[in-house]
C-alpha cells in the first residue's frame, strides 16, 4: 500500500508543480517571473507600503525571491526590446499611469487591482509591469548600500517614470515604506 501512495505522489508532483508555477511565466528559458504584482492574482490589489525586507520575506515564503534589476528589465521589455512594455509608443490610458487630458497630465485614478489594465501587458503575458505601483527589485542602486532600486513607475508620477529604462532608488531602512511600492517575485530555474 506504502509503495502505491509513493507512485502516485510520484506521478502527480510534475502537475503539482506545475500549477505552482500556473502564474509564472518562463522568460526566455533563464526565470520565471510573476505575472501579477504581488500576490501575483487577477483582480487583487498589489501589496504596497511594505519594507525591501517585507517583500524579500513575502517571497521566500513562497519558495522565491525578489527580482533583479536585469531580470525586471528583461521581462518588461520582452523579446523585442520595447521602449515600453508593450510597444515604442506611449499610449496614453493602456496602463495606470497619468493620463493626458486636453494636453495637460494627470494622475491615475489610484492603485488599481492587477490585470485591471488588460491591454497593460507584454508579449511574454506578464501584466502591470509599468505604471500601477514601483516594484522593489534584488539590485543595490548606489553605494553604499543603502539604496534599492525600484522599477516600473506607479499611478501617480510623471509618466517619464513609468519606462522600463528609468530606475530609481530607495531606501532601504529597516522601517522604510511607500505607498506608491509594491513587488512581485522571481524564482531560477534550479530554485
Amino acid at each position: 500500500m506504502n509503495r502505491f501512495l509513493i507512485l502516485c505522489g510520484l506521478l502527480a508532483l510534475p502537475a503539482l508543480l506545475l500549477a505552482e508555477e500556473e502564474n509564472m511565466v518562463l522568460i526566455e528559458g533563464a526565470f520565471y517571473i510573476d505575472r501579477y504584482e504581488y500576490p501575483n492574482q487577477r483582480g487583487l490589489l498589489p501589496k504596497v507600503d511594505v519594507t525591501w525586507r517585507q517583500a524579500e520575506s513575502l517571497c521566500a515564503a513562497e519558495g522565491k525571491r525578489l527580482c533583479t534589476e536585469q531580470e525586471w528589465q528583461k521581462a518588461c521589455t520582452g523579446p523585442q526590446n520595447f521602449k515600453y512594455s508593450y510597444g515604442d509608443q506611449f499610449e496614453s490610458g493602456r496602463c495606470n499611469t497619468p493620463i493626458e487630458v486636453d494636453g495637460a497630465w494627470q494622475r491615475g485614478p489610484g492603485l488599481a487591482p492587477s490585470g485591471d489594465y488588460e491591454r497593460c501587458t507584454n508579449s511574454y503575458g506578464v501584466h502591470d509591469m509599468i505604471g500601477n505601483a514601483w516594484e522593489w527589485t534584488a539590485s543595490w542602486y548606489s553605494q553604499p548600500d543603502l539604496w534599492r532600486v525600484v522599477r516600473g513607475g506607479s499611478y501617480f508620477q510623471s509618466v517619464n517614470f513609468a519606462r522600463p529604462d528609468t530606475r530609481y532608488g530607495y531606501h532601504m531602512g529597516p522601517e522604510y515604506r511607500l505607498d506608491l511600492v509594491g513587488f512581485r517575485c522571481c524564482r531560477s530555474l534550479t530554485q
